[in-house]
Formats: structure tokens, C-alpha cells, sequence
């Protein structure tokens, strides 16, 4: 039964090339005989008429092709074998790339290539190695159910009309091409965001037939291993920049029995350049800016916690403009812990101007300070040596030598108000004179009630001229400013040791974020990982 059925496709293979012989034939007949200037129409009727032959005797071919075939079975079903169906990718555009639904897509030509031996037909009544079909015939043959694995929305481009071919040759090669977006999903690893970078892979399988039915290979076209990609065309990719793609050989996926599938893993760096603009330099600056606190002076309270303040809300609308394009995760991003960084900075800021003010606080003009400081002036001026009396009386020159209304002149204002320093005049000099003579001679007559008076005298003179006895004993310490800071600008030794330790530790903590976030290896996670490498 099996070689009657031959002969007879044998018969009707050689019928169909006798009549494509004696067309040809006739058409060359028919040319000779009619050369004159109305022979253009006569070939090009003739041209038709043959162009007409051929697609009859395709259309035979296939038809007889097709004659007892059966598309509900894949090819080698008979034999047991597997059906290998081959793939290649040519990517033309990438993106975008949302990481807030970690979905991706690209644009592309997705190409498989598998082959039936129900299909083979011999070429000679036609002339041609390689048939074009059209999508009528791709509909009445065996085609594999190939599907993405992780996708998420995929479609065949249907402008202006159906972006698909099918491509049949003469040892029963099918070459099935559509134009097709890919929309997979794609899993994140959030963590380094916005120092990360992402590894979205593509699975290629069956949905229905078993490794044991179909197996998939990649088609190797020269040096590319199944993907190529245009990247003049993907040059442009919004926020990410395609650095690379790796190609996994076939491997089996276990869902319920196991399929086999093709793997290629994408890897992407995210662009740095606007979240180094609009989050990075931004919080630098505000941190630099609550630096500036620690040069200005401890009593200007309210000017130190305004800035504090300020710098907080500032942070806090930037930290709120970031949450609005970050993706929703649990675990802190890079970004959110740079913006916790300065935040800590801002509160040792301010815990650093608590402690400054609660501690030591100066010259604010609050009645209780300032009775404090005129208490410790009065303590220090009763801690004047006794004998600095003698002093206190130089000769005319000494005083003349002194010059001691210079130094008077040198002393700060608010210096002279506490002391209560007053310039002597020649009368009270000459009195002085006089008086340290009688003193001298009272001493001398060692009488008892002379002795009482001077006493006395001397000890009103005391009481009376303590200012004198300061300014003498500036004068011998050699101090020509204010000996007791009332009239300097009040600087905080804390402040002094955080204008140098709070950048420090600022610088050593960035240093310590960027070789975390940026120099640590990238690790990439996936489930079901089931690749050969």
C-alpha cells in the first residue's frame, strides 16, 4: 500500500514538471516569433501566464504536501524522538525597565526554527530551495507551544498587518519569525538602591510537551549564541544602561513533569548622575550648613536651634520627594539609610548645642548669670596677695614709668566698668604723697594714739582704692587685656573639639557607605534557579 501511494505522488511530481517544461516551452516559442514593438504586452502576458503555472504547481505541491497530514502530532512522534526546535533572539529596542512593578520588556525578532520530515518535497517543477508561506498554511501544520515562562504581558505586533512569516525548505525546515514585545518579570534586589544593579533573566520553554517530547536548543548564528542585539538602538534606555547579557544552555524545569527551557539573564546598571544631583549633594550641603552652628557663639540660642530646625525640614521634604519614586520594600534601601546618616547628624547637632547652652552658658544677660560673674570678681580681688599694698604706692617715677594710663586705655570697656578703674589726678597724687609721709612719720614716734589712727586710715584707704590695687597688680603680672574674659566673645570648648570631630566622623562614615553599597560584590538570587553553567 505504502509503494503504490509513492508511485503515485512519483507520477504526479513528474506530471506537474512535464507541464512547467512545455509552458517554458511555448513561452520561448512565442518570444522568438513576435519580436515588434507590440511584443512588450505579448511578454508580459506571457510572463503571467507562467508566473500563474508556478503558483499552480506550488499550490499542488503543497496541497499534495499536506495530503494525509496530521498537525495535532509533533514531528518523530512515531520514532519516540524528541522534536528539537532551535531558537535566537535579535533584540532591536530595550526598556523600560519599571522597577516599581520589577517587570521589563524589549522589543525583538523571535525566531525558531524546527524540522518536519512529513514536509519534504522536491523543488524541481518549481525552482525554488525556500517557500514563503503564509499564515493560512502556518494554521494546518505542527508548530511548538512556546511560551516565557516569567511572562507578564508579551503580544505579536499586529500593524499594519500580522508581524509574522513562515519559511519552509525542501528538506522540511521550518523557519516560524514574528516582531514581538516582551514584557517579563524581573526579580529586584532593592538594598543598593540607587548604587544597585539588576540581573532580569528571560525563560524560554513549552507549556505542554516534556523534555522527553521536545527539547530546545539555542541557534547559533556565527559568533552569536543565539541573542543579538542592536545596541546603537538601546543606547538610549531610560535610567538604566545595558552592560551585558549571558546565554545558559538548555536545562530542565520541574513543574509538574519536566520541561525543558533556555535561559538569558540581562544585566543592567542604574544611572547615578539624578539622584546624585537631587538627593546626594543636596543632603551634603544641609549637613554642611548645621556645621556652621558650631562658629557661632553660644549665646546666640535661638539663631543655633533656628538652623537646627531648618535643617531637619529640609531633610525631611528631601527624605519625602525620595519616597515617592523609590520602590516599596521592606528592607532600607542605600538611599534611605544616606538620608537616616545625615539625620543622625543633624540630632548630634543638636544634642551637641543642648549641651553647650544647658552647660555653659555666659554673659546672656540674665540677672542671675550676671550675679554670679560679680561674685567670682569679688572672690578673685579678695584673692590678692596682702603685701601687694606696698606695691600699691610706687614713687611718682615708678607711676611715671608705668604709664599706666596706656594700659588703662587698652582694657575693654565692659573690663574697666566691672573693675571700676578711675585715672588719678595731680590733687589726690599730692594727697597721697603727703599721706604716705605722715604715715611714715606716725610709724616713727611709736606713739599709741597715733598708731590707732593711722590704723584707721589706712584701713579706709584699703576699702576705698581696691581698684588701685588691681591695676597695680596688672601691672606687675604684666596683663593688658581683660584678666577675667567679661568683655571677650564666650567660645565653648565642646564647640571648639565638634568643629573638628563631627566632620570627621561625617567623612569616615561616608567612606565606610560607599565601600559597603558600592565596592561589595553584586550577588544576584533567583528562584528556581535551575541554569547550567
Amino acid at each position: 500500500m505504502l509503494h503504490l501511494r509513492e508511485l503515485c505522488v512519483f507520477l504526479s511530481i513528474w506530471s506537474v514538471a512535464a507541464e512547467n517544461l512545455a509552458e517554458n516551452f511555448k513561452f520561448r516559442i512565442e518570444n522568438v516569433k513576435y519580436r515588434n514593438p507590440g511584443s512588450t504586452r505579448i511578454k508580459r502576458d506571457a510572463f503571467v501566464k507562467r508566473e500563474s503555472g508556478i503558483a499552480q504547481n506550488v499550490t499542488l505541491l503543497l496541497n499534495n504536501v499536506l495530503k494525509n497530514y496530521d498537525q495535532h502530532f509533533r514531528p518523530g512522534f512515531k520514532s519516540g524522538k524528541p522534536t528539537k526546535v532551535y531558537i535566537d533572539l535579535f533584540i532591536r529596542t530595550m526598556g523600560p525597565v519599571a522597577d516599581l512593578a520589577y517587570t521589563y520588556s524589549f522589543n525583538c525578532y523571535f525566531r525558531q526554527m524546527w524540522t518536519d520530515d512529513r514536509l519534504v518535497f522536491n523543488n524541481s517543477g518549481i525552482g525554488f530551495r525556500q517557500l514563503s508561506l503564509s499564515m493560512a498554511m502556518l494554521d494546518k501544520i505542527w508548530k511548538p507551544d512556546t511560551y516565557f515562562w516569567n511572562g507578564a504581558g508579551s503580544y505579536v505586533h499586529g500593524i499594519t498587518t500580522s508581524n509574522r512569516l513562515v519559511r519552509l525548505e525542501t528538506d522540511g525546515t521550518i523557519l516560524y519569525s514574528s516582531r514581538i514585545t516582551v514584557k517579563a518579570k524581573c526579580q529586584m534586589d532593592m538594598s543598593r538602591y540607587p548604587l544597585d544593579k539588576q540581573a532580569c533573566r528571560l525563560i524560554i520553554g513549552s507549556y505542554a510537551y516534556s523534555s522527553d517530547e521536545v527539547q530546545y536548543k539555542w541557534r547559533i548564528m556565527g559568533e552569536d549564541n543565539g541573542v543579538k542585539i542592536d545596541y546603537e538602538s538601546i543606547a538610549d534606555l531610560p535610567q538604566f544602561s545595558l552592560s551585558g547579557f549571558k546565554v545558559y544552555e538548555a536545562a530542565n524545569l520541574t513543574r509538574d513533569k519536566e520541561y525543558s527551557a533556555l535561559e538569558v539573564r540581562f544585566y543592567f546598571d542604574r544611572h547615578f548622575g539624578y539622584f546624585l544631583m537631587n538627593f546626594y549633594v543636596p543632603c551634603a550641603l544641609v549637613v554642611l550648613l548645621c556645621w556652621v552652628a558650631f562658629f557661632t557663639k553660644r549665646e546666640a540660642t535661638a539663631e543655633r536651634i533656628g538652623i537646627g530646625i531648618t535643617n531637619v525640614l529640609t531633610i525631611v521634604l528631601i527624605s519625602l520627594d525620595s519616597k515617592s519614586d523609590s520602590p516599596k520594600v521592606d528592607s532600607p534601601t542605600a538611599l534611605e539609610v544616606y538620608i537616616w546618616i545625615c539625620y543622625l547628624t543633624h540630632l548630634i547637632c543638636m544634642v551637641e548645642f543642648t549641651v553647650v547652652h544647658y552647660h555653659t552658658k555666659y554673659n546672656t544677660g540674665d540677672p542671675e548669670i550676671q550675679e554670679v560673674e560679680r561674685e567670682r570678681l569679688r572672690q578673685i580681688i579678695k584673692q590678692i596677695p596682702k603685701n601687694s599694698n606696698s606695691r600699691s604706692y610706687p614713687s611718682m617715677e615708678r607711676r611715671n614709668a608705668a604709664k599706666p594710663v596706656s594700659i588703662t586705655r587698652s582694657l575693654p570697656n565692659k573690663a574697666t566698668r566691672f573693675m571700676s578703674v578711675r585715672h588719678p589726678k595731680k590733687s589726690e597724687q599730692h594727697e597721697s604723697i603727703q599721706l604716705m609721709r605722715k604715715i611714715s612719720h606716725m610709724e616713727t614716734t611709736n606713739t599709741q594714739k597715733e598708731a590707732e589712727n593711722n590704723t584707721t586710715n589706712m584701713e579706709s584707704f584699703r576699702q576705698e582704692n581696691v581698684g588701685w590695687r588691681l591695676y597695680y597688680w596688672m601691672i606687675d603680672h604684666n596683663i593688658k587685656t581683660d584678666p577675667f574674659g567679661v568683655a571677650q566673645n564666650s567660645i565653648s570648648r565642646i564647640d571648639k573639639i565638634s568643629v573638628v570631630v563631627a566632620p570627621l566622623i561625617f567623612i569616615l562614615t561616608i567612606a565606610l557607605y560607599y565601600d559597603f553599597y558600592v565596592n561589595r560584590k553584586f550577588t544576584f538570587h533567583f528562584d528556581n534557579d535551575f541554569r547550567n553553567i
